[in-house]
């Protein structure tokens, strides 16, 4: 139940880092012919698709299918793995009737044969058996059609938003569809499994003998893992090809070297020359991208995180009028070192008003990286040191903000009409003070002239 939950756990963070490899949406070009109607390459280390044709066209997969049939498998052993080798499955006429006379890749299983969970994966993995997809799906799910329910359940767990399967080994039916990046996505989940990067990456096995057939070994439709094939290039390892007159030549595999690994999937590639002549042209596609991309690409700083971006203006601040941004972080990726770094265009959005304090790591913008027109990244700017708050400052702009504000008009008119109507008080009441001083000044120089006359 452990291991399950650790399953749950891989698959939901495979749907996180696809999907922001989406986002990170820059890919590049080469400048040779590819063959594949669709490609997807990934990048493992750093969960980025660097170079992509039509990835979510939704096409027929051939066997590549039988990926997402070894899935289901390996998760009913999660808790078991040593039960692949001690349990034995076989298949009744459901499982072979409907291979019957369509050309279908086998392993030679007979009907009733008892042979191990193991070696029915890797007849799956390594010789394309549609018999052993089959006899898995009968002894998984009970039928092949409720098979087919499970495929498409685990494909939406996984976000395979473009796939949909009606049977476990590839063959074309309507309705059987599925994308590169899809298989980008189901394929990279495979690998973090136990044992499936075993199977599907082995160039030969033994598979143990039965009451058919002696002990006998299986060799991988992949040539490139084959020393003296026209097609054999040392760094590539599985995982599954596919070949149908409705699908053309299809390839997933990996490649490892010099600390840099891929996941490659191609679709639809043509099966003959122009002459009609059979080529593999999905495995001249994945040698001649490889070499490409080990030859051109690199992890690069785009951006180091100790750049300085700009100044940001900061009201208030205390000895300082701006405080100087940087990026939150480093930003590093798979670039091609034949594209300058500083071709990668930068639209910096910083805060208006602010206003201090500031402290050392606030956010005060973002710098959107971008390039050929596709949106890589978008960096937090954050600042570089603390800003002090000056209450000096402060209160001389509160007062320089009030002068000329509508608030300090209505103030003044305020003032000078109280100004007036006081004045014109203080006048009157002059005017007023000084005609009844008139007044009793008059009458108290008849009253002193009366009372002197009377002395008299």
């Amino acid at each position: 139940m452990f291991k399950r939950i650790i399953s749950a756990a891989i698959a939901a963070a495979i749907i996180f880092i696809f999907a922001a490899s989406q986002l990170s949406a820059v890919t590049f070009t080469p400048d040779f012919e590819i063959y594949s109607e669709a490609v997807y390459l990934y990048n493992m280390d750093t969960g980025e698709a660097v170079f992509t044709i039509n990835p979510d066209v939704k096409l027929t997969p051939a066997s590549l299918t039988k990926i997402m049939t070894a899935v289901i498998v390996l998760e009913q052993f999660m808790d078991n793995i040593p039960a692949l080798s001690s349990t034995y499955w076989s298949g009744g006429y459901e499982c072979f009737d409907e291979l019957y006379l369509t050309g279908a890749s086998t392993a030679d299983i007979r009907n009733g044969e008892k042979v191990s969970v193991k070696d029915l994966l890797y007849a799956l993995m390594l010789r394309s058996a549609c018999e052993a997809a089959n006899i898995l799906a009968v002894n998984v799910a009970g039928s092949l059609s409720a098979f087919a329910d499970m495929m498409n359940l685990k494909a939406q767990q996984l976000g395979m938003q473009n796939s949909h399967f009606t049977n476990a080994h590839g063959l074309f039916w309507e309705d059987h569809y599925t994308t590169a990046h899809d298989l980008a996505i189901l394929t990279q989940y495979a690998l973090s499994l136990p044992m499936f990067s075993e199977i599907a990456c082995s160039a030969t096995y033994e598979m143990e003998e039965t009451a058919y057939h002696e002990q006998r070994t299986i060799s991988h439709t992949n040539s490139m893992m084959m020393k003296g094939s026209d097609y054999y290039y040392e760094y590539a390892k599985g995982i599954k090809t596919g070949t149908l007159d409705e699908a053309g030549r299809c390839l997933i595999s990996t490649a490892y070297k010099d600390g840099y690994s891929y996941l490659l999937v191609t679709l639809n590639a043509p099966q003959y020359d122009a002459d009609g002549n059979q080529v593999m042209y999905n495995m001249i596609d994945h040698k001649n991208i490889y070499e490409w991309a080990f030859s051109s690409f690199a992890y690069t700083t785009l951006i180091a995180g100790t750049e300085e971006i700009a100044e940001v203006p900061v009201e208030y601040g205390d000895g300082v009028d701006y405080v100087i941004v940087r990026p939150e972080e480093e930003y590093s990726r798979v670039w091609n070192t034949n594209v300058p770094a500083d071709s990668v265009h930068r639209v910096i959005d910083l805060k208006d008003n602010v206003i201090a304090p500031v402290k050392k790591g606030e956010i005060l913008g973002t710098m959107e990286l971008q390039y050929g027109g596709e949106t890589m990244a978008v960096i937090n700017l954050v600042a570089t040191a603390d800003v002090a708050r000056s209450e000096q400052k402060e209160m001389i702009a509160v007062a320089q903000s009030f002068i000329g504000s509508k608030e300090f008009f209505d103030a003044a008119k305020f003032s000078v009409a109280f100004f007036l109507i006081y004045t014109l008080l203080i006048i009157v009441l002059k005017i007023a003070v000084g005609k009844a001083n008139k007044k009793r000044a008059k009458q108290y120089g008849v009253q002193r002239y009366q009372s002197k006359n009377d002395k008299w």
